[in-house]
Order: C-alpha cells, then structure tokens, then sequence
C-alpha cells in the first residue's frame, strides 16, 4: 500500500485554496490498513488545523487513545478522503468484534470508535466524522460505493451520531434501519443568556425535592479537578462508588473491564491539560458521597459517568452531586449540561429540553437476516393473538 507522508504538507495548505475551487472538485477515499497507523495519524492531527471546530469523538486525542487500548481487540483502517490528492478529511474504519442481533453473530463495520464487545466498550456517543460539513454525504456515498465491493460484511453501522449530521447524509432508506433516542440536557447557555439562578431551570417538584435535600445534606463541599494529580484522586473515588452500587444489583460494572478502565486512565493524563474532561466530587464532613466524569466537546458538557453512594432515605446522593456539577458547569460558561442518549426519569427531570441521537445500520441481504425477521413477526402475532384470548376471557 501506498504510503501517505508525502501527503502531509499538501493537507496543512488547503487552508490556502480558493473555497469557490474547492467546491468543485471531485471528492475521493482511499482506504489505509492498520499498518500505516502513524502516518495515518500524523495526517489526522495535521487535518485537524483545517477545522474550526473539532468533535471529540472524531478528534485526534481521542482516536489515538482509543487505537492505543484497543488495537490488539478490534481490527482497523483509516478512510483518508482527499480532492485533486490533497487530504481534506479522515476517519476510522473499526471492524466489529463479537456483535450480534439477537441471536446471530454479525461480521460488522463501524464508522469511529465503536465495534468493541459489549463490556469493553467506550460506548461513543456524539460520533463525528472530521470532514467538512458539506463533504460529508460524498464522502459516505464513495465510502458505501467501495465497502460494497467487499463482501466480509453483514451490517455497516453508524453508531451514536446525532441525528441532523446522520439524516443530511442521505443514507439508502430501504437499506437502513434506525433507532432515534432522545438526549436530555440542561440549557446553560439559555439560563445565562436570561440572568436566572440554575435551579429555576427545574420543575417545581424537582426544585422542591432539591432544596430539601440540600438542607437535608447541610455542608456540603465541592471539588473540581484542576490537575492530573487531582483528577486520579477523584477517578479513584468514582470508580468505587460506581462498581459498589452496580455489583450490589448484580451487574458487573462499566469498570469491571480492565481495557475500558485503562482507557479512561490514560485519557485523564490527555484531556484535563487540555480542559477537555472534568472530573468533579461532592463530600459531606469529608465523606464521598457522588463523583462525576464529564468530557468537554465544543464547549459542551458531556455527562459521561458517575458514582453516587446508598440512598439515605430519600435523599439521592447522585441527583445532589448532578445538581451541583450543573451548578459548576454554568460558573464556568459551558453552554449545555448533556446526560447523552436515553430517556430515564432522572435525566428527564434534571434537564431542560433535549436533541437527538441516532443509531444506524445498513444490512446486505443476507438469508438470516430474512429467517430472523420470520420469526419477529410470529413472536409479535403470537403474543397478539394471546393478548385477545386474555381480553376474551
């Protein structure tokens, strides 16, 4: 395979070229393997000057951490989309690993940071391709264009993007089924913009269980890691109070898994630095009682994870320590407080208003695809048909 170090100075001068040119040239993918991983990723950070804005997910730091944990698990290459031989953009190509629906095994491909096995995976949400906007329809067209010339695939999946960036890609609707999920988040950005105080953000109920709480709590004090040192401590924390209260419902945990932890690990000692994670504690007399792990994505808050201790009573521990890192993220101008993708009553009650994620994926025909589809709809007509013998009798 060719290699791409020559390319570099080309990408870092297409700053330089006239855009009314630009939008007329032909957009092209060449795919990259795994084997040109540092070439590949030279390229990238150099791309990354070309944006004024830079997704997380789709960001440098993040992608090469994630390479770094996980590159001995799943399978990998690099799409480097590229006009008249000048690179303008990149992604990865991950392929999946122990992926199913229902009970067949599918040979899967994810755009991103995705296809890891259940327990170990990042689980990214705002996914993001780092080409420009309105590259980005052709450059999944050609991309869709050159898998379809392999065969080793049962489902090209798109995974955790938000949806206004997935729907303008135009993707072949008889081909793709999706899954659309709200996600919540708190309106920091509005609250300011008004001059109101946070809590007037909530419903009344909500606001009256959290005044309760915090006079129930009394001092409480609250630390926001300024430093590595600092955000191990509180990581530390986290951790422990995260697994105790899923071991105890009898699930493993997200930090059950060693890789998940060392990837969480290493991003610490790369984002804080750059003001791109924060990790915050709430104690009472010096007892821990929530910690949260939060990332930072154009100047949004991503709610990432957290660990709260027991309920005592009915006072929740974790919604005080979300109430009081909302509290810090609006002194410190972020724009939004996101609880990311799902609809449980707890994120419902601590946001104000929500956006959407989506789901994705482009099934080749396959026979068992047909066979589970088959069996769906006799499971969905025979409950129907035992729901009208219930209603009968």
């Amino acid at each position: 395979m060719t290699t791409i170090q020559y390319q570099d100075q080309r990408a870092a001068d297409q700053s330089d070229i006239n855009s009314d040119q630009s939008t007329t040239q032909v957009l092209k993918i060449k795919i990259h393997d795994s084997k040109q991983t540092d070439d590949c990723l030279k390229l990238w950070k150099t791309l990354e000057a070309q944006f004024e804005y830079v997704p997380l997910m789709c960001s440098h730091v993040w992608t090469s951490t994630w390479i770094e944990h996980y590159q001995d698990l799943v399978p990998y290459s690099f799409v480097v989309a590229s006009k008249d031989e000048i690179p303008c953009g990149i992604c990865l190509l991950a392929e999946g690993v122990d992926q199913h629906d229902g009970p067949l095994s599918l040979k899967t491909r994810h755009l991103g940071t995705a296809g890891e096995p259940a327990a170990d995976s990042v689980c990214v949400e705002y996914n993001s391709l780092l080409v420009q906007p309105e590259d980005q329809p052709s450059f999944i067209n050609e991309l869709l264009n050159e898998l379809s010339k392999n065969d080793a695939w049962d489902s090209f999946q798109f995974d955790g993007f938000a949806s206004d960036e997935l729907e303008s890609w135009d993707l072949p609707q008889q081909e793709t089924s999706t899954r659309k999920v709200e996600s919540h988040y708190f309106d920091l950005k509005q609250i300011r913009d008004e001059e109101r105080e946070v809590i007037s953000g909530f419903g009344y109920s909500t606001r009256k269980n959290l005044r309760k709480n915090m006079k129930s709590y009394g001092n409480l004090t609250t630390e926001w890691a300024e430093d590595i040192e600092h955000a191990n401590s509180i990581f530390t924390d986290l951790v422990t109070l995260h697994q105790a209260r899923w071991q105890k419902e009898g699930q493993p945990g997200s930090y059950a898994s060693e890789r998940f932890t060392n990837f969480h690990k290493a991003l610490i000692h790369k984002l804080i630095p750059k003001g791109q994670m924060g990790l915050f504690r709430v104690k009472i007399e010096g007892e821990v009682i929530g910690c949260v792990q939060v990332l930072i994505d154009r100047n949004r808050v991503l709610c990432y994870q957290g660990g709260s201790a027991e309920y005592k009573g009915k006072l929740s521990p974790g919604v005080i320590a979300d109430y009081l890192c909302i509290e810090e993220c609006f002194n410190r101008g972020f724009d939004a407080y996101d609880f990311l993708a799902g609809n449980s009553h707890h994120k419902q009650k601590m946001s104000t208003t929500h956006s959407y994620l989506t789901w994705a994926q482009i099934k080749r025909p396959r026979w068992k695809f047909t066979a589970l589809n088959a069996l769906r709809k006799i499971k969905q007509s025979l409950k129907l048909i035992n729901r009208e013998n219930h209603h009968s009798e």
